[in-house]
């Protein structure tokens, strides 16, 4: 059973703009409840993660339920609503800890439901703290950075996002969590009444990764080991920890001892037959072994980043497989990545090593062009002859002189618009679409991802929310300072106290008897705090008078921070 409401949220239209490799992929994710086996659903085209339901004799278990809390309610009632099935959920499985994954779950079920013990939700056990750092260490940046991958300041067409790659378009919306109940190290067994799954480890593109085998059915849930009809983000260029080739293709090896007859995934459609299968899979992880491969051989030739991209290309096999094709990640920047994993951001010139102060570094390099009107002229002729990365390239020390420069930046603008036209990678593209927008200062920034809610910082262990405060510090307030502030949280019987050592704040998980203040106060106070509109810290200078006011000032502020300001391009026009 397939059942279409006719519906797709991706850009579908042919348009000179978009490529039209773009608007292949975009035909390929119209809304649809999937019937995949006689007990297993797939909830498609409504975000950019499909929800997979698999049915037991009393009861449902629900794998990846969304991105956003409205995602996985829409998802829910569709899956409800076309087929008909009433039977409660009583687990829901968190493949990874990637927002899309884990955000949409309280659209599925209910907190007390879980607290009661009704609903078990299953992950790895190194999810929480995955969560956790996403959320909070850098969630500020990595929020306004997957705003610029989706094009979320931009819109929906030809001018801004016309796919996600893993889906139809990613859904903005309240970000949710439900702390897992049951974790493991390599396998789970989850059984109920009609339906057995096990649950494996694959670390792949997270190290936290768990895919899901139905031995009975020769079913595969291969979570985002895959990342859909796509060449794999072996880099993102969002921003994330290093992500290791090797672990990832050799985790597919280990999917590819399931003698699987249907793979389902989080992203993609899905594939069935033992053949076809085994043929993707194989693929899969050929591609990421040729890019890793072929990336070390020219390494230890001596090739540097740029020189890498010319060097290493797919093999037309795999370049023209129809899971390969290059619309999220590239073999361009997952070679750049390569390097980087393996020797670091050196590439043994002397000068990277101590290089002129950037600003001024933008002037002298303008001056050796022969001034900002030369460099125009340059930049124009550039895009004439269709050199649009080039021309940006150039322009950027210019608009670095002097930021409210109109002229610079629309041409800038236009050379990034153009060769965005040409691109069929949407995160190649949506950077391209936004930093127009940027330039031209005409971003919609209420239309950005979040990539926390106070929802999910509640839901964190106490040690996770206090260990987060430590890069929070403004070291240069307290460089010369030593002190020590604990707080107990009486009803959760925790301790911690923050020792500031000279523009340091090392975390302890007990009261220091050197304390000079301890603050007592409560796990839930802190909740309330966390969702405080204005954050912690006015509450700290209001309330607590005698706690250091350089304390306070440091800005332990858990409420998230205006990413609006952040510098993603090197021409904004505002600081951070």
């Amino acid at each position: 059973m397939i059942d279409r409401n006719g519906k797709n949220k991706a850009y579908t239209k042919n348009d000179d703009r978009v490529h039209p490799k773009l608007t292949e992929h975009s035909r390929k994710m119209d809304q649809a409840v999937i019937q995949v086996d006689n007990n297993t659903y797939m909830i498609y085209g409504y975000g950019i993660t499909a929800p997979v339901v698999f049915e037991g004799d009393h009861g449902l278990i629900v794998v990846d339920p969304g991105e956003t809390t409205e995602h996985g309610t829409e998802t829910h009632d569709v899956f409800r609503q076309v087929t008909g099935i009433t039977k409660p959920i009583v687990g829901v499985v968190y493949t990874h800890n990637h927002i899309d994954h884990i955000a949409g779950v309280r659209g599925w079920v209910d907190q007390e439901d879980v607290d009661a013990g009704e609903v078990k939700i299953y992950a790895h056990d190194t999810l929480v703290a995955a969560v956790a750092n996403w959320s909070s260490n850098v969630g500020n940046i990595l929020g306004h950075r997957t705003s610029y991958t989706a094009a979320s300041f931009s819109g929906i067409g030809p001018y801004g996002s016309i796919n996600s790659a893993l889906g139809s378009q990613f859904d903005v919306g309240h970000i949710g969590f439900i702390l897992p109940t049951d974790t493991f190290a390599d396998v789970l067994d989850v059984s109920i009444p009609g339906l057995n799954i096990e649950l494996h480890y694959v670390p792949s593109e997270t190290n936290d990764e768990i895919v899901a085998w139905l031995p009975d059915q020769k079913i595969l849930h291969a979570a985002e080991v895959l990342q859909g009809e796509n060449f794999p983000n072996l880099h993102t260029i969002r921003g994330t920890k290093t992500r290791d080739a090797e672990v990832w293709y050799r985790g597919i090896d280990q999917m590819r001892q399931f003698p699987a007859e249907i793979m389902v995934n989080a992203h993609g459609r899905p594939v069935e037959g033992a053949e076809y299968v085994s043929d993707v899979l194989t693929a899969y992880r050929d591609a990421i072994q040729y890019t890793h491969d072929q990336s070390v051989r020219y390494i230890n030739h001596g090739y540097r980043p740029f020189e890498m991209i010319e060097a290493v290309k797919l093999p037309k096999h795999l370049a023209e497989h129809p899971w390969l094709g290059e619309h999220y990640g590239t073999v361009s920047h997952a070679v750049q990545q390569q390097y980087s994993n393996y020797i670091g951001f050196y590439h043994a010139d002397p000068w990277q090593l101590e290089p002129m102060q950037y600003d001024r570094r933008a002037e002298e390099t303008v001056k050796l062009m022969g001034g900002r009107d030369a460099v125009l002229k340059a930049a124009e002729q550039y895009i004439k002859n269709g050199d649009f990365t080039f021309a940006a390239e150039i322009l950027t020390p210019v608009i670095t002189i002097n930021t409210e420069d109109v002229e610079a930046r629309n041409l800038k603008a236009d050379a990034y618009r153009q060769w965005g036209y040409e691109q069929f990678n949407v995160n190649w593209r949506n950077w391209a679409m936004t930093a127009v927008g940027e330039l031209q200062n005409n971003l919609d920034f209420e239309t950005g991802a979040e990539f926390t809610s106070d929802e999910v910082l509640r839901e964190l262990p106490t040690l996770n929310i206090m260990d987060m405060m430590t890069v929070r510090l403004k070291a240069e307030d307290v460089v010369d300072k030593h002190f020590s502030t604990a707080i107990r949280f009486t009803d959760t019987n925790e301790a911690f106290t923050f020792e500031i050592r000279r523009g340091v704040a090392e975390l302890h998980t007990e009261v220091l008897d050197e304390s000079t203040t301890v603050v007592e106060t409560t796990r839930e106070l802190l909740n309330q705090l966390l969702a405080a509109k204005d954050g912690l810290t006015p509450y700290l200078v209001k309330r607590f008078k005698k706690v250091n006011s350089t304390l306070a000032k440091a800005a332990w502020n858990l409420s998230k921070s205006s990413w609006r300001h952040s510098k993603s391009l090197r021409h904004v026009k505002s600081s951070s």
